[in-house]
């Protein structure tokens, strides 16, 4: 199989406009440990994650290796102390990106956020105040896919999300040239919505480059 050929369960997730931001630890590491079973299962147990924040004057915050363990979440994740970092996004691969290039295989596990509020959008009246993307390869079987199903349901109760839903897509699409294109990788920023400012248009089928099914957030569904 080539790399991007992998099929994946996908989930979008658009927190409501006044949710607490997901780079929070107290939003975060709930969620965190109710999918660290599924990091777990993917190739090698581990999963490596970077996250792009600035400080008051422009500059990136570095934060050296990060992995998905406590000790990792606490160096990024923000908590009422900080002050001085201005969160911009977040991407985890399980295995790492580095593996996935080594073994020639997409990862396992992928997710990846942004914080809305810093997408080039300054003083615009936003719809949602963040976008997550989560994919689990749909070889991972039953038991996982399931698990990470239930804990993004209760982040987008959490988040009061204005929508959460899934497709179900290979990691890319062969470009022609022997590599590939529109990979999920791409999604979050430049791959998902038809238009450059997705806040500018109704939420509605006619606004994503992808098809998406609304998932019911209703207790008895959730």
């Amino acid at each position: 199989m080539t790399y991007f050929a992998r099929d994946y369960a996908v989930y979008l997730l658009l927190a409501a406009p006044d949710a607490p931001g997901l780079w929070n630890a107290a939003q975060w590491m709930p969620f965190a440990v109710a999918i660290t079973p599924v990091v777990a299962q993917a190739r090698g147990g581990k999963a490596a994650v970077r996250s792009h924040q600035y400080n008051p004057k422009g500059r990136s915050i570095p934060f050296g290796r990060l992995g998905w363990n406590d000790k990792s979440h606490a160096k990024w994740a923000h908590t009422p102390a900080t002050s001085d970092a201005r969160f911009m996004s977040l991407e985890a691969w399980a295995p790492a990106w580095t593996v996935c290039e080594k073994e020639n295989q997409a990862p396992d596990l992928f997710l990846a956020l942004a914080n809305e509020s810093l997408l080039g959008l300054p003083g615009k009246t936003l719809q949602f105040s963040q976008r997550l993307v989560c994919a689990i390869a749909t070889d991972m079987g039953d038991d996982a896919a399931a698990t990470l199903r239930l804990a993004l349901a209760q982040l987008a109760t959490q988040q009061q999300a204005v929508l959460f839903a899934h497709t179900r897509c290979q990691w890319g699409h062969p470009s022609g040239y022997g590599g590939f294109t529109r990979a999920i990788q791409d999604m979050l920023i430049g791959g998902l919505f038809r238009q450059d400012d997705p806040h500018a248009q109704p939420l509605d089928a006619a606004a994503f480059q992808q098809t998406w099914t609304r998932i019911d957030l209703s207790p008895e569904q959730s």
